[in-house]
């Protein structure tokens, strides 16, 4: 059973393993949907991101055209994003329809290849990945390659691989509400995976799991939804295989979203996001006592919009400590 943390406010007490949250201060919007008739016109969202050789590396879903694909830019600082060049991964895509999107990066040193792990509707939302050596020469990357078979009629979502020093892990959501993991080891990733097991639930999508730099600690951040307004909720365990104990489902939310003050508001919720990492390689570790995560967000004014109109910017917030 999951084990709910008490809350004062929006405070986590002490006792919750010393994360306390009592706001997130907030900037502008670092990446604002494309021009008309462009690849990501409408939306950007679900952002992977990673620091390599002086420059930040962007991934994220597109939604433009009519469609999802996966787009790639590139900047030597996090503001110079926006005004980046940006490219459309051509070569990724689904064998039924263009449809790719929620992308994790990561460089796996034990073959000095990076990595792309993201999503097609092939199979009901097919779980696939692409290499490369050059991340920053957007038409290297493969062709998609199946990483699971899935063994189910059920909707699989947001793939998410992390790893120890001896097993690879790859975390996914089921139906919007459980997190399931396969494991497979080092040596003959990327296959080999065995059975999926539940290992948390009461969650709506967007698993990503982190090593705590200095401790021997993980801790997992998942998306929830109560009638379209996204949040984050966080749990923890001492091993990528679990238990996982819940620690608030209020780690991130848009009322703990304090704006700086030549900053305007750009969104209401915080959604899909990305914590900035310490490395790039696959232990996919991050600093808790400076968190940081590029977000996607928007206002809470879209009425009755269609989700796929709905105009997603990708952003950085901070969590701020008393």
């Amino acid at each position: 059973m999951n084990r709910v943390c008490p809350l004062i406010g929006v405070m986590l007490l002490a006792a919750c393993g010393g994360v306390r949250a009592a706001s997130w201060r907030a900037g502008s919007a670092l990446l604002s949907p494309g021009l008309a008739k462009s690849f990501d016109e409408t939306a950007v969202k679900d952002p992977s991101v990673v620091f390599f050789e002086g420059r930040w590396h962007l991934f994220y879903t597109a939604r433009g055209r009519g469609e999802y694909t996966t787009g790639y830019t590139s900047a030597s600082t996090l503001d110079e994003l926006n005004a980046a060049p940006r490219h459309e991964l051509t070569q990724i895509r689904g064998r039924t329809e263009r449809y790719a999107c929620a992308p994790q990066v990561f460089f796996f040193e034990p073959q000095g290849l990076w990595y792309l792990v993201y999503q097609t509707r092939d199979a009901n939302y097919q779980p696939v990945y692409s290499t490369t050596k050059t991340i920053d020469r957007p038409l290297s990357w493969s062709e998609p390659r199946v990483l699971v078979e899935k063994d189910e009629d059920a909707k699989w979502i947001d793939f998410w691989v992390i790893c120890d020093e001896t097993m690879a892990y790859l975390f996914y959501t089921r139906n919007h509400h459980d997190v399931v993991v396969q494991t497979t080891s080092l040596d003959v990733f990327p296959q080999g995976w065995g059975k999926g097991r539940v290992v948390f639930r009461g969650v709506h999508e967007a698993v990503h799991v982190y090593r705590v730099h200095g401790r021997d600690e993980y801790h997992m951040i998942y998306e929830l939804n109560e009638q379209g307004v996204r949040s984050f909720g966080l749990a923890r365990a001492r091993h990528l295989a679990g238990p996982w104990e819940k620690v608030t489902d209020t780690y991130a939310t848009g009322g703990q979203l304090v704006f700086e003050r030549d900053a305007a508001r750009w969104t209401d919720m915080v959604s899909h996001g990305e914590m900035i990492r310490r490395g790039y390689d696959q232990r996919i570790a991050y600093d808790d006592t400076a968190s940081a995560m590029l977000i996607q967000g928007r206002l809470d004014d879209a009425g009755d919009t269609p989700y796929p109109s709905l105009p997603w910017r990708l952003g950085l917030i901070k969590r701020s400590r008393q």
